[in-house]
């Protein structure tokens, strides 16, 4: 045994189902046994357990009563019923306690690894959302937990669907057997729904996120960059004003200018972005482009004061599209500029707040006539822009 295997609590009363499931088990799991529901919760109470296999008809304390408590005291623990004597009521019962996975008996090698594994994937997910939300917590609510944060986000009617989906309690059935909670691709839905919100603060940031994708993707096409790093520039074009999340919104829908202390708060913005995301499994060059999209060619930018082509290059095309968004859309301090005169802007600020090479790109980009499309409508027409499937990395 390492100190990397996971530890796996086998709770049955037949000694041969223990045995049988050590041997399935221990070449990859540290494996605990206990022969009844009280030695169960002992183990758990003693020792650190990722996931419990669980026999429902047990003498003594019943499968049932024990989900309960360690539902109750080791909310954590993943559990996966394996049962000779399954009922559909003790299948409803045990999705209602949250299990991971309800196996008959006998059960084989196959079935059985696969469930495990599924469980302890799901394990790493809901850790790894924990820590999510207790750094978003710190961000945003000071004194606020993170499931206050989550009922926070789910008020839009909107959204609360999509949350639903992505992190709702689901039972084994309806468990794809080759994903968790919080595989990559649900983490990027969690995430747009969360950019998604903060938008609902500003009637004038409405649709930027999916815009500044769109734009972004146009010029990854336009600079023949890998499939990958496509994929990357999009995701980070939706998600690059992330950290906003721990702006106040007055701030946000402020009309007029800002003093020193609250741009300073406002510019913390990309830095909290990427401190978001650590936790979870998002691709480096994802947090990068977000940390980075306001440094300026120059040097003069935040949060790091990178210059040049010591900026990744995702950063600055997000910058190039973020900024183009930011001038040909309506904002709370003025209306949206004229062509002429963001075509001056690129122009004026290449090689100075923007790459040059980008800038030339954008002004050849927007010549096909992308910013002839209604803003507005072009957010709601790629809805589906920001992409699902991404590597962990």
């Amino acid at each position: 045994m390492t100190e990397t295997q996971p530890t796996v609590l086998v709770v049955d009363d037949e000694r041969g189902s223990r045995e049988s499931l050590r041997m399935i088990l221990s070449p990859h799991h540290n494996v605990l046994q206990a022969g009844s529901g009280a030695e169960a919760l002992e183990a758990l109470r003693t020792s650190k357990v990722e996931l419990m296999t669980l026999d429902l008809n047990m003498p003594g304390m019943k499968g049932e009563d024990v989900m309960r408590v360690v539902r109750s005291e080791f909310p954590q623990v993943e559990i996966i019923v394996i049962t000779g004597c399954g009922t559909l009521e003790s299948a409803t019962s045990g999705i209602r306690y949250g299990i991971c996975d309800y196996l008959q008996k006998p059960f084989d090698v196959v079935q059985v690894t696969a469930s495990v594994m599924r469980a302890l994937s799901r394990q790493r997910a809901r850790t790894r959302l924990s820590a999510f939300l207790e750094e978003l917590g710190e961000v945003v609510g000071k004194e606020r937990d993170a499931h206050a944060i989550l009922i926070d986000v789910e008020r839009s009617q909107k959204l609360r669907g999509r949350l639903g989906g992505i992190f709702g309690e689901r039972g084994p059935a309806s468990q794809p057997a080759n994903e968790s909670p919080l595989d990559p691709p649900r983490t990027i839905e969690f995430l747009e729904v969360l950019a998604e919100t903060i938008e609902t603060k500003d009637r004038f940031m409405r649709g930027h996120a999916r815009r500044v994708a769109l734009y972004a993707g146009l010029m990854a096409d336009r600079l023949c960059l890998s499939a990958g790093d496509h994929e990357h520039v999009r995701i980070a074009g939706f998600l690059h004003d992330l950290g906003k999340v721990g702006v106040p919104t007055d701030l946000l829908l402020r009309a007029g200018a800002l003093d020193a202390n609250e741009r300073q708060l406002v510019e913390q913005h990309p830095e909290i972005g990427a401190r978001l995301i650590k936790p979870l499994d998002i691709p480096a060059a994802i947090s990068l482009a977000i940390r980075h999209h306001h440094e300026w060619w120059d040097g003069s930018g935040y949060p790091d004061g990178l210059a040049g082509e010591d900026i990744p290059l995702s950063a600055r095309i997000i910058s190039v599209a973020d900024a183009f968004d930011a001038m040909s859309c309506d904002r709370p301090y003025r209306r949206a500029l004229a062509r002429q005169v963001i075509t001056d802007e690129f122009k004026h600020f290449g090689g100075r707040q923007f790459d040059p090479n980008l800038a030339k790109e954008i002004l050849l980009l927007l010549d096909t006539g992308v910013w002839d499309v209604d803003p507005q409508m072009l957010a709601e027409s790629v809805g589906a822009s920001a992409p699902r499937q991404v590597a962990a990395g």
